[in-house]
Order: structure tokens, then sequence, then C-alpha cells
């Protein structure tokens, strides 16, 4: 029996797991590879990390931190939740004959990107390719920027990141169709449209030079950003509980204590309504781990 699952090994997860070791609960943390977090080269917002962080860097130093109060950690794949008659939470991991059992349940399972198959585009994330220009505009400042996306998703992009750099250009690579309203923003802002797919992105070391169109044509870029519908909050294993999701797919959590509309089960980071910043994400943890162990320690006292 633990004191709290936690699905999810994230920055947020991880934050919630420090916090929670360090209040002397028993903690699992399981988590499948992959996640923005893991993608991440270089976080240059954050407090004490004016050089960049990697989200490798956190996910290494969380679990160690975690692990050095007692947390335990389990590299598989959640594939089911359940609630016992009392409440308690019965988690089903893909490689473990037996399932789990807790008190309470924390969902740090993140967010699901549509990456396009575009070579090379691995190497450049986080470094010279981003996602989120309320990160990342900074980094476009003086620099020719292309925004490879789709249709108006792409427009809009391009529109925010006008405010960082007047060098600009939208790729159309998904391919969907461009508005004349959209049109017309372009062309007040003077962005260079291309109705084309990418094939490529040439670069060196992460560094973007090129952006290579099928085509064949070379644009010469230093940065870009993709805009791209279709990011989904991984709120599956959820279906069987009593939560909130809005409009957007986001899990409805209290903003005090971070519970969700299921009694003991809390929702952190990027899977809630609408972190999606990394100090956020800490925060979330941190914050969620302090209801957990008052609502343990009612339960406790009340035994």
């Amino acid at each position: 029996m633990y004191d709290t699952i936690i699905v999810g090994g994230g920055i947020a997860g991880l934050q919630t797991a420090i916090q929670l070791a360090r209040s002397l609960r028993r903690v699992v943390v399981i988590d499948a590879p992959g996640g923005r977090s893991a993608v991440a080269k270089a976080y240059r917002n954050i407090l004490g990390f004016s050089e960049g962080v990697s989200g490798d860097f956190f996910r290494q130093e969380g679990q160690k931190h975690a692990a050095r109060f007692g947390a335990e950690f389990i590299v598989d794949e959640v594939t089911d939740l359940s609630v016992a008659a009392n409440g308690e939470f019965f988690v089903t991991v893909k490689g473990q004959a037996n399932k789990l059992q807790a008190k309470t349940l924390v969902m740090a399972t993140g967010m699901a990107d549509p990456f396009p198959a575009i070579a090379e585009l691995g190497d450049c994330l986080g470094l010279s390719v981003f996602i989120c220009p309320d990160c990342d505009g900074y980094e476009c400042v003086e620099q020719t920027t292309a925004v490879i996306g789709d249709g108006k998703h792409a427009v809009q992009m391009a529109e925010e990141l006008s405010y960082y750099t007047r060098s600009l250009l939208v790729i159309n690579h998904g391919g969907s169709a461009v508005s004349d309203q959209e049109h017309a923003i372009l062309n007040r802002l003077k962005i260079a449209y291309h109705e084309a797919r990418v094939e490529q992105l040439v670069q060196a070391d992460g560094l973007l030079q090129t952006v290579q169109l099928a085509s064949g044509e070379k644009l010469a870029v230093s940065r870009a950003f993709l805009a791209f519908p279709g990011a989904t909050a991984k709120t599956g294993l959820l279906q069987a509980f009593s939560v909130h999701i809005d409009e957007k797919g986001h899990v409805r959590t209290n903003p005090r204590t971070k519970e969700t509309d299921h009694p003991n089960v809390w929702a952190v980071g990027d899977i809630a309504c609408h972190s999606q910043q990394v100090a956020i994400a800490m925060g979330d943890g941190a914050q969620a781990a302090i209801w957990i162990h008052k609502r343990l320690l009612e339960q406790e006292n009340k035994a």
C-alpha cells in the first residue's frame, strides 16, 4: 500500500514526489519514456538557469532527489486505474503481475504533441526549433524565423511572433486552407508565405541553418516554431473517474489544492488547466503534495 502513486515522471510528477517523500510518505512514480521534458534541450526562462537547462537534466536530478528521500520509481506504462468501495485506488502496470494500491493518486501524464515527420527535427527541438512563444519567443529576436505549421495555426503563430522579429516566413506544411483574411494579416506584416512541405531541417549541433522544402528549395533561417493543431492532454486513464475535463481537454482542478473533482485524485502539470510552463508545473507539484499530506493526516487522525 502506497500513500501516493504518481502517474507520470516529468517535472510536475517529480516535484510532487520530492515534496511527498520529504513529508515521509511512501510514494512511487510510474513513468513511461517520452513526454515534453524528455525532448526539450534548453529551457531558458527558469530562475537560476539563464544559459538554459535541459528537460533531461531536470528528470535525472529530480529522480535522484526524490529517491534520496525514499521515493520509488517504476519505468513502465500504466494501463488501467480503478477505485475500490473504500475509496482506495488500484493501478495496473503493464509489466507488473499484481496491481499497485494507494490511498491517493496524482496524474502527471502531460501532453502529447503532434510533431511532424521532418528529418533532423529532433536534433533542433529546444535549441533552435520551438513550440511555445510564451517560453521561447525571445529566442527569435533579430533572427530570421520560419513558422512551420498548418493553415490558420501557422498564421496565428507568425502574428504572435511578429512582436519579437519582423524577419518571418510561414511554411504551410500541413496544407490546410488559409483564408483571405489570414493572407491579409501576412501581407500587412510583410511575412512571406510558402505553400509547401518541409522535407528536412539542415542543422549543425541542433542549430538550424536552412529549411529544405520537398521541391528542393532551401530557405535560410536560424530559428523555427511549430504550429500544428492536435496537442492533447493525456487524460485517457481518468475516464473511470468523475473528473471534469474542459473543452480543450484539460482536467479541472481546485486552484488552491490541485485536487480534481474526484476525491483523492490530483492532477498537476500540463494535463491541468492550463500550465505548460516548467515553473508552473513545479508549483503544481509542490502545492498538490502539501495538500495530499494534509489529506493523509486527516485520514490517519480519524483511524
